[in-house]
């Protein structure tokens, strides 16, 4: 029974991470891409926690198997990251937008104009506006990393030390 809880170390680190990107986006005002790597440490940080006391260290087939789940809930992680920024985002920065193109608006008359841009707009279509060709780069490496942590021996081991100490 204890098997089915492993995921969810996993999902629960994925989850952190995505809002914690999304956050620093609305404290920076910057996309940072590079955040996204943070989401697969925290993704394999928490899949190799979840898991060290229900799987033996040393079955290389099993902990393959999370180091691939790892991968997903990684980049379940990075959309959950993305769509959170537009939710949160979008309408501050797109109103900043207009803002630099019309000076003259108060802010109160370029928030309501973002926010009519904003309703005529899905979110997967802001999501999409909001990404560039290296956010792609960095959630490759975000996913290797989270493979990488789930699937190092050495790696399991010392957190699995440092989580009975």
């Amino acid at each position: 029974m204890k098997v089915l809880l492993v995921p969810i170390g996993g999902l629960f680190g994925a989850m952190i991470g995505g809002v914690l990107w999304a956050k620093s986006i609305q404290w920076t005002g910057s996309i940072a891409g590079f955040a996204a790597v943070g989401i697969g440490v925290l993704t394999g940080i928490g899949m190799v926690l979840a898991s060290s006391q229900v799987i033996d260290p040393n079955e290389q087939k099993h902990w393959l198997i999370l180091s691939v789940g790892a991968v997903f809930f990684a980049l379940v992680g990075i959309v959950i990251g993305k769509y959170l920024d537009v939710r949160w985002n979008a309408i501050a920065q797109i109103a900043e937008l207009i803002i630099a193109s019309e000076p003259l608006l108060s802010e109160d008359a370029a928030t309501a104009i973002a926010q009519t841009q904003y309703s005529g707009t899905s979110k997967l279509e802001l999501m999409k506006s909001r990404m560039d060709w290296f956010d792609l780069i960095f959630s490759a490496i975000a996913a290797f990393v989270a493979f990488y942590i789930t699937s190092n021996q050495r790696i399991r081991r010392i957190l699995y030390k440092l989580k009975n100490n």
